[in-house]
């Protein structure tokens, strides 16, 4: 349920990032720039959001598939958690790294509860 919960939050930012102007006003540190360099920003960030919206739902049909499942949980918590720190260190607003922390101990009890599975498995 995170996971498909994950692509829709990322798919939406995606979606304001690359087709919506006015994104910046919208997302929390991003509202006074502009220029070409914060519309490539932006379209950066945009298709990030999109990479990751992809793999969430790859995650979520592969979710049988333990290995998967695993690698791709942990590849986005262990993002989620960088970007707190890259949030807690340049953007003023703290909503931002509150929504990554939040994303990121999700995807976090996912990872450690298929984990634990096969940990018992094994023993």
């Amino acid at each position: 349920m995170i996971l498909l919960l994950h692509a829709l939050i990322e798919g939406f930012v995606a979606f304001l990032f690359l087709f919506y102007p006015g994104a910046g006003d919208l997302v929390p540190g991003f509202g006074t720039a502009e220029g070409p360099s914060f519309v490539l920003l932006m379209k950066m960030y945009g298709l990030t959001a999109a990479f990751l919206s992809g793999l969430s739902l790859w995650a979520y049909y592969r979710r049988r598939d333990t290995g998967t499942f695993l690698l791709l949980t942990l590849s986005l918590s262990v993002y989620h958690y960088l970007m707190i720190l890259v949030q807690t260190l340049y953007n003023p607003d703290s909503r931002a790294a509150l929504l990554h922390f939040l994303l990121a101990i999700f995807l976090t009890g996912q990872y450690l509860g298929r984990r634990r599975e096969s940990w018992s498995e094994v023993s």
